[in-house]
């Protein structure tokens, strides 16, 4: 395993490239780009969007794949972020893994990295194969990309925006994560209509749970559940768990409405454990689950939690649960360093990221 790279914090004027490495949206979504642009270039930044549109399957593993490799490559380029998750990074994995060139680049060039959801895979090969230090954190569709105003200190988008920047910006100790006051419970109407400039629906955000209590220090480390279930048979990236505070979220179900099914999200926490992600975990942090928005629902989801991780051969671990943090496939999400020092608390009701993200 490469010694950790740490990135230095985004600097006033730096220039930020948007790469859509799974799905590709940027054609059909120009509007939600542009507002997303507008959002960094009002702080002062640079954006430049890499995206050729593809014509296939392979071309577009091509495409991506040549996109990856000219952001990482370009010394005036000082972050690299996602657009949008998807269902196709995988696609990428063999010939990335295979590219010690790039790994070398990489690595004498290191760049912030964010994004969130399958982009889980681009967070994994990274750590894997360069060291780099990423961050678990928005797109520019939507979450970016949003109407709304960042001077509104009440909207997703300003929740986003700060705590982006309070990670990435910041060579100080991220400190204690914060907490909501309201989340959208629906698919923003924008993926319907990506011209429009309505604002979605809130509503006030359901507290932590502690599902387990205890206290625990360990370096992050996670992503989105089922993609989770997918990497880790992939022998070349999957991480070491052995003391991390272990991190997920789950995804929107297909039909956008919906979020994914139990026995889905039962079947790939299953999946975790048989391949020991659990055994010498020193906690586990779960985001706030889409579509799970009556207490009722989310208590079935706490039960599935319970009953794999809490009882049975895993009882006798102990280790603290967290649910309902603003992570991953939820608006407002805060944005989480990979491999960094963090401390749960249930005693003292925290969440805290004891070292900066960036330096």
């Amino acid at each position: 395993m490469p010694s950790t790279i740490i990135p230095k914090a985004l600097e006033p004027g730096a220039t930020v490239a948007f790469v859509s490495p799974s799905a590709r949206l940027n054609s059909s979504h120009p509007d939600v780009v542009s507002r997303a642009t507008a959002v960094l270039e009002g702080r002062g930044y640079k954006v430049r969007e890499f995206f050729t549109p593809d014509t296939g399957i392979q071309n577009s593993i091509d495409n991506r794949l040549s996109e990856l490799r000219a952001a990482f490559s370009d010394p005036t380029i000082s972050a690299v972020m996602c657009t949008i998750g998807g269902s196709t990074f995988t696609e990428l994995l063999p010939a990335l893994i295979a590219d010690t060139e790039l790994h070398d680049t990489i690595r004498a060039n290191p760049k912030i990295v964010v994004g969130f959801s399958d982009i889980t895979g681009l967070h994994w090969f990274l750590h894997a194969l360069t060291g780099l230090r990423t961050f678990y954190g928005p797109g520019a569709i939507p979450e970016l990309g949003e109407p709304g105003s960042v001077d509104d200190k009440t909207s997703p988008l300003a929740f986003c925006i700060e705590n982006l920047f309070r990670a990435i910006a910041n060579p100080a100790p991220i400190g204690e994560v914060p907490r909501s006051l309201t989340y959208e419970p629906k698919l923003h109407p924008l993926f319907a209509n990506p011209s429009t400039t309505d604002l979605a629906e809130r509503a006030p955000t359901p507290g932590w749970v502690w599902v387990r209590p205890g206290k625990a220090e360990g370096r992050l480390f996670g992503g989105c559940l089922t993609v989770m279930a997918r990497l880790a048979g992939v022998r070349a990236i999957a991480p070491d768990w052995r003391g991390r505070i272990v991190f997920l979220e789950t995804a929107i179900a297909e039909d956008g409405k919906s979020g994914n099914l139990l026995y889905r999200v039962q079947a790939a926490i299953a999946d975790l454990i048989a391949h020991g992600v659990f055994e010498e975990a020193a906690g586990l942090v779960i985001g706030r689950p889409f579509g799970y928005d009556s207490a009722e629902m989310r208590e079935q989801y706490m039960g599935v939690v319970r009953e794999l991780l809490c009882e049975g051969r895993l009882a006798e671990k102990k280790f603290p649960i967290l649910f309902s943090v603003d992570i991953g496939h939820t608006t407002p999400m805060v944005t989480l360093p990979f491999d960094a020092l963090a401390v749960l608390d249930s005693e003292k009701d925290q969440f805290t990221i004891s070292e900066p993200g960036v330096i």
